[in-house]
């Protein structure tokens, strides 16, 4: 299983997506301050209620890291599952010497691993950054979670870029994955019901993350009888 999974790891070029989301936290760093700053003045045309913002920076970093990762990871399904299916190419793969349990396993297993390495990463960045900024910058604010709910969120999140796959492997397709995505997006940073969006409420991270877990399952077993 190690070896399929540093063949499947080949495909994917590490030190772009590194460079990329580095790239991408700068600016959800910077989107996040921005923002923040504009919305917690009650003089700004942004704020026209004249009510401070309730959103700290962090929080607000954290939302948009959230957002912006479950579409990276429909991505990477995309790359890693969905073309392969699409062009045949994964066919290939039938002819090594493992079984085809083993084969989509391992697609999901990158994927997984990918996903909470950039999530960690990028969690561990906007928290150090927004931090270390609200000790020098007073109209950056910073809000510490518990470590329990942080890991709690991040890993339901991650459960919940998989919900993507469900859908695009109905018909191979690439636009459904990615479409998918973004509408989870923006049911999840809905704000109604917590100012850090539903995927930032633990409980609700948690269910949203079971339910694609069994979707997981339901799909996994689907392309052990899928027709290439």
């Amino acid at each position: 299983m190690i070896k399929l999974l540093k063949i499947e790891r080949k495909k994917i070029n590490l030190k772009t997506q590194f460079i990329s989301m580095i790239i991408m936290n700068v600016i959800v760093l910077l989107l996040s301050v921005f923002t923040s700053t504009l919305l917690a003045d009650p003089s700004s045309e942004m704020n026209p209620t004249g009510i401070a913002f309730q959103l700290t920076t962090s929080e607000l970093a954290l939302l948009i890291t959230r957002a912006v990762l479950i579409v990276w990871q429909a991505v990477l399904i995309v790359q890693i599952i969905i073309e392969e299916y699409k062009t045949k190419t994964i066919t290939v793969l039938f002819t090594y010497p493992y079984s085809k349990k083993q084969l989509i396993l391992v697609k999901f297993l990158l994927v997984f691993l990918l996903t909470a390495t950039f999530a960690v990463f990028s969690t561990l960045f906007q928290e150090v950054s927004t931090y270390l900024l609200s000790q020098r910058l007073a109209f950056v604010t910073f809000a510490s979670e518990s470590l329990g709910s942080l890991l709690i969120v991040l890993i339901s999140n991650i459960c919940l870029g998989f919900l993507p796959l469900f859908i695009g492997m109905k018909n191979s397709s690439v636009i459904a994955t990615i479409v998918s995505s973004l509408v989870i997006v923006v049911i999840g940073s809905n704000s109604q019901a917590s100012p850090t969006g539903l995927l930032g409420i633990p409980i609700v991270s948690l269910f949203l993350g079971a339910v694609s877990v069994l979707l997981m399952v339901v799909t996994y077993r689907s392309m052990l009888i899928k027709e290439i």
